[in-house]
């Protein structure tokens, strides 16, 4: 349960945050997707309008509901590597509400969820799996376009 899964240092570098997501989890890369920035508690992934675009020229919902999936994703993973605990992470349930149509570069932020998280890494550790509810939006001209809530599953 404990040891990193990667170096954690080279993590917090948004670039090697993202070469690992396009070798570990290849749709990443068709998404265009780059993180932008990965704080210890918020995570930004941004993907290009270009290959993520549907037939009225805006943002593919697919593409959208899975850069959300992927930023909640990092912005746990990140975390768990703080606290070298070896998890395998996968997302149990995913609820996506498009408000308006993005037109422009897709861009995700995840926050970690402080009021959740001890009581996440207590289960984990006692239990040896925990699930956690994370939120993402993804705004448009300053208002939020899409929010997200993902559940994920830590199984240790």
């Amino acid at each position: 349960m404990v040891g990193p899964l990667f170096d954690f240092a080279a993590a917090m570098s948004p670039q090697a945050l993202t070469e690992y997501l396009h070798r570990h989890i290849p749709l990443t890369a068709a998404l265009g997707a780059q993180v932008t920035r990965c704080a210890p508690e918020e995570v930004e992934i941004c993907a290009p309008l270009a290959p993520n675009l549907n037939h009225r020229a805006t943002a593919f919902g697919g593409s959208l509901a899975a850069l959300s999936i992927l930023s909640g994703w990092a912005v746990l993973h990140l975390a768990l590597e703080r606290e070298r605990i070896r998890a395998r992470l996968v997302v149990q349930r995913s609820e996506t509400d498009f408000s308006s149509a993005v037109t422009g570069t897709l861009v995700a932020v995840s926050k970690l969820p402080h009021e959740a998280w001890a009581r996440f890494l207590a289960t984990l550790r006692k239990r040896r799996r925990a699930r956690i509810s994370v939120a993402t939006e993804i705004r448009q001209d300053g208002a939020p376009a899409v929010t997200h809530v993902g559940t994920y599953v830590a199984l240790a």
